[in-house]
């Protein structure tokens, strides 16, 4: 095996077609976008784990041989999605050992055996001796343009954003929802004040995301009065009342995590009338009665203490806002390998193995995870690997250090062979 294909040349992408050319591989990267187009989506956050849990010894050792140590940041910088970008991962992108690799602005459309069949040598490892055939289109300035290309291994590191989740109770989105929100509104965007100063936003999630949107929204509300937060969280595993929006970490070691959950949870118990928590609630409806408002139908778990668990009621209510910011999560988009053998956990959607094994941890804290070896990333497709945030399906506990640990596993296997 000799070329290997990456799609995708984010963080994860990056760091594995460094090691795939360091081992003598033949590698072409295919960006639908620029390099780490969606890190620059969210450049405004600010990453709670510090630089060296988000790029390798082997990645900063190229840098820094290309453009001097003065080039990257210090190993315990909490940089933003912006300095993560302009200072390593564009300067990874443009080391000597990936000059020609990485393919901009070139999409992959499909993945596929060159010969074989979804239906040929099911499970068998028989598959392995017909190359992929990537079918690519270029995404800018060209219409109708695309063609096919070949690897002997591919490694999917495209991850999730910006493949959302739905707004809707269940996780279905909710009637007309695919037609009233944008895009736009599942991202995690910039608190601006030409978007939100004055308005009534409703946020939905209960993940950090969602945290950090509520704290910067009542920071715009202190130049802004007029600027309301309605934040919405469902219900807690298994159907129990949510006591906080953001359970904290005890002895958190990393600060910059625990001052959002922190400041999130105050928000959200004395924000008022800044801050309003609906918790325990679900959206069942949206309408937009006017270009500059939507109404929201929801409905909220009223729960009895007295009663035991199971007794709550469900009651309806209607809110009227301006903006959506829909922090809901991400899913993996799974068009691209459907001609070949993924088996994927019903759950999450990641490859199962993986899968299985994440469901076993039992810590809040995405620190605690451990690295669970490059066999459990083996799919029955032969040499076809899934890194990176999308290997968690719609598991939100992947952190930046886990997929690197993922990159060197692979890269061992691929070295060593069948």
């Amino acid at each position: 095996m000799s070329r290997i294909a990456i799609i995708g040349a984010g963080p994860i992408g990056l760091e594995a077609a460094l090691l795939a050319r360091q081992a003598g591989f033949d590698v072409a990267v295919i960006e639908k976008g620029r390099v780490a187009e969606n890190v620059l989506d969210w450049g405004h956050v600010r990453l709670f784990t510090p630089f060296g849990m988000n790029s390798s010894e082997q990645g900063r050792g190229a840098v820094t041989k290309a453009f001097g140590r003065e080039a990257l940041p210090r190993v315990d910088e909490l940089l933003t999605g912006r300095e993560f970008l302009q200072r390593y991962l564009i300067p990874l992108s443009r080391v000597p050992e990936l000059a020609g690799c990485i393919r901009e602005q070139c999409e992959v459309v499909s993945i596929s055996r060159q010969r074989f069949g979804k239906t040929d040598y099911s499970g068998q490892s028989a598959r392995a001796a017909d190359p992929f055939q990537l079918l690519l289109r270029r995404t800018q300035n060209v219409e109708h343009d695309e063609l096919m290309t070949t690897a002997d291994v591919v490694l999917d590191c495209s991850g999730t954003y910006p493949h959302h989740n739905w707004i809707g109770a269940g996780g279905q989105r909710c009637p007309l929802e695919s037609h009233l929100l944008d895009e736009e509104d599942y991202r995690i965007v910039p608190v601006t004040p030409d978007r939100f100063a004055d308005q009534t936003t409703l946020v939905v999630g209960a993940g950090y995301s969602a945290a950090t949107a509520v704290i910067e929204l009542s920071e715009l509300a202190t130049s802004h009065p007029k600027t309301k937060t309605i934040w919405l969280t469902r219900p807690s595993l298994g159907g129990s009342r949510r006591e906080v929006p953001i359970p904290r970490i005890p002895n958190d070691p990393l600060p910059e995590r625990d001052r959002i959950a922190q400041r999130a949870n105050e928000l959200a118990f004395h924000g008022e009338p800044t801050v309003v928590w609906c918790r325990d609630a679900q959206v069942i409806g949206i309408a937009r009665p006017t270009e500059s408002d939507f109404r929201i139908t929801i409905a909220q778990r009223l729960f009895e203490p007295t009663q035991g668990p199971g007794s709550d009621t469900l009651q309806q209510s209607t809110l009227n806002v301006n903006r959506i910011i829909a922090n809901v999560g991400y899913r993996p988009d799974r068009s691209l390998y459907e001609e070949l053998h993924i088996h994927e956990c019903y759950a999450t959607q990641g490859p199962i193995k993986l899968a299985a094994k994440l469901l076993g941890e039992t810590s809040p804290d995405c620190l605690a995870q451990t690295s669970h070896g490059g066999d459990v990333l083996r799919n029955p497709e032969p040499n076809f690997f899934i890194l990176g945030s999308k290997s968690y399906g719609r598991n939100s506990n992947f952190l930046l250090r886990t997929g690197l640990e993922q990159v060197r596993e692979v890269m061992t296997l691929i070295v060593s062979g069948p």
